[in-house]
């Protein structure tokens, strides 16, 4: 069966043990930092704003860990489980 939308990515994120279900579309954000912080208030997230040097936009994809200024929102990210690790700044 195929999907009804086709573009839609669906997945996890976990922030301070709270869960959010997110609906986007990889057309929406330019990275899953920007997608992270539309989407949520965490105080010194991506300072470096997305140049990769900061390392305050720590995420871990499935248990693997990255940086979300350097992660495309695209079909990848589907059913996965992205947590936001807490920011020390």
């Amino acid at each position: 069966m195929a999907d009804i939308f086709p573009h839609t990515i669906l997945f996890v994120l976990i922030y301070k043990g709270e869960e959010y279900r997110i609906q986007t579309s990889g057309s929406q954000y330019s990275s899953l930092l920007s997608l992270i912080a539309d989407y949520l208030p965490v105080s010194g997230f991506g300072l470096c704003s997305g140049m990769g040097s900061c390392g305050t936009c720590l995420v871990t994809i499935d248990g693997m860990g990255t940086l979300a200024c350097s992660v495309g929102v695209n079909e990848d990210l589907a059913n996965t489980v992205v947590e936001v690790k807490e920011s020390r700044y």
